[in-house]
């Protein structure tokens, strides 16, 4: 009796703790599921928030473009806001520095605006990217700090690059200085340059990548930079030059203003040239178009073996002088053509027609130092002097054979501007004839022939002005006219009253 009872309770004791085990189980189960239903809940609940404030099209509130609130406003509302408070900016102030005063472009001229579209798609991305923790931290950042934008600014780049090229270019640079020979009391003296100030293009097409404001204005800025601009001849240039190679003069009229004005422009687009060994000398690339944007003047000129007036007359005194100091510097020459008539200034066979665009003359340096070329036009004389290296000058002999001449004929022109009847010779005529030509240069004691040309001229006429034929007095019609006698007698009879009246009053 004693072990049934003891079994028994111990079976009932067991059944009880099982069934305490049983019951907490189960209730922090439903705790486990409550929590996991509220977090569904709420996780679902955000996600609609989230999803609403995606699909609504409103940016997020806090959000600001260029000092412009636009917090919870739709797409079209923000583009014609900003369109209303920002519109284009007037131009672009160019800055380069405290001491140069500023420049401003129109903003036409480089297509200038605001870049609205840009500011509405960075404003409606905040809250929007990422994940929904990021997306929710995003719109909470914006609500309680504030998300300020710039707005950015947009550019017709080639039109701003053409702008900085040429009208910003000719306010801001200066341009540097070459160093120059001259020659004083028959010495070379070398003359250092000076560097200049230039524009850095692609510097500063960077700098306007960065356009923006924080609050509309009428202008953008754009910092100009700026970079040193060496002298294109220095001193270590001209340190080998240290002689004349060759130098060769002719004559002008200096009363003839057009043309000389021409021969001394175009002089000076030439003088102070420098050529390192292996470069090629252009007269027409150098001198450029003569135009009368350039300054040059109407005077006589060759066209198909005729004597006309033309832009530029003159200039190929210039290229012959040049010429001929080449050759004798013996140097090659690469282009060359004659005139199709005798000139006056140099020897048949002597010269070098020019016509820019069609017609040039040319030559290389092919020596073995650098040569320094310089050009005068001083009361009559028109000078080509070529320096260079001691070491490269050369004797140098032009020969020249004329062949059978033709006879020139005579050209009248009127002259306004001299008095009626009188006739000056303007340009003596030459006869036409054919050349052969050879440089010999004579290295080492030994001569040899290292350039032939042959030129052909028809005949040059000379050229006589005239002033203008006297105008003939106009004749009296005989109708109208009264007898002498009558005549007389009219003013016999006039003269006689007019006394009496005198000494009557």
């Amino acid at each position: 009796m004693v072990w049934s009872w003891r079994i028994e309770r111990v079976k009932r004791s067991g059944e009880e703790r099982v069934s305490a085990s049983s019951a907490s189980v189960l209730s922090w189960r439903s705790v486990a599921l409550g929590c996991a239903a509220l977090a569904a809940c709420t996780a679902g609940a955000l996600f609609g928030l989230d999803r609403h404030f995606v699909l609504s099209q409103k940016i997020a509130q806090g959000v600001s473009v260029a000092g412009i609130s636009i917090g919870g406003l739709s797409y079209e509302q923000v583009a014609n806001l900003l369109t209303k408070k920002a519109p284009a900016p007037s131009f672009v102030r160019l800055v380069v520095n405290q001491n140069a005063a500023p420049m401003n472009l129109p903003a036409s001229s480089v297509g200038l605006k605001y870049n609205t579209p840009e500011a509405l798609y960075m404003a409606q991305d905040i809250g929007r990217k990422g994940s929904i923790v990021r997306r929710f931290t995003d719109r909470r950042r914006a609500r309680e700090t504030g998300v300020a934008l710039p707005l950015h600014a947009t550019y017709n780049k080639g039109a701003l690059k053409w702008s900085l090229d040429n009208a910003v270019r000719n306010r801001f640079e200066v341009k540097p200085v070459n160093a120059r020979i001259a020659v004083q009391s028959g010495e070379l003296v070398k003359i250092s340059g000076r560097d200049g100030i230039e524009i850095d293009v692609p510097r500063t097409l960077k700098n306007a990548v960065s356009f923006a404001v924080t609050k509309p204005t009428e202008y953008v800025e754009l910092p100009v930079a700026l970079k040193t601009a060496r002298p294109h001849i220095t001193l270590e240039d001209l340190q080998p030059i240290d002689s004349v190679l060759a130098t060769y003069t002719t004559s002008y009229n200096p009363g003839k203003r057009s043309r000389t004005n021409n021969l001394r422009l175009a002089a000076k687009s030439i003088n102070g040239s420098l050529l390192k060994p292996g470069d090629t000398f252009s007269y027409n690339d150098t001198v450029g178009p003569r135009v009368r944007e350039t300054g040059y003047q109407d005077a006589i000129i060759f066209v198909k073996g005729k004597m006309e007036q033309g832009t530029g007359g003159g200039i190929c005194q210039v290229s012959s002088t040049l010429y001929n100091s080449a050759l004798l510097s013996g140097l090659k020459i690469t282009q060359r053509s004659n005139h199709s008539m005798p000139v006056v200034y140099v020897p048949p066979g002597m010269d070098a027609t020019v016509a820019y665009g069609s017609r040039d003359f040319k030559f290389r340096n092919s020596l073995g130092h650098t040569i320094y070329l310089q050009m005068a036009a001083s009361g009559s004389r028109l000078t080509s002097t070529i320096y260079g290296a001691a070491s490269d000058k050369k004797t140098v002999k032009i020969v020249r054979k004329v062949g059978r001449s033709v006879r020139h004929g005579t050209m009248t022109v009127v002259n306004p501007s001299l008095r009626p009847g009188r006739r000056i010779v303007s340009e003596r005529g030459l006869n036409g004839v054919s050349v052969t030509c050879q440089r010999v240069i004579e290295e080492n004691g030994e001569q040899k022939v290292d350039m032939v040309w042959s030129s052909r001229y028809r005949p040059h006429p000379t050229l006589v002005e005239v002033g203008p034929q006297p105008r003939p007095k106009p004749k009296s019609d005989p109708r109208t006219a009264a007898p002498a006698g009558a005549a007389s007698a009219a003013s016999a009879q006039l003269g006689r009253g007019f006394f009496r009246q005198a000494v009557t009053n």
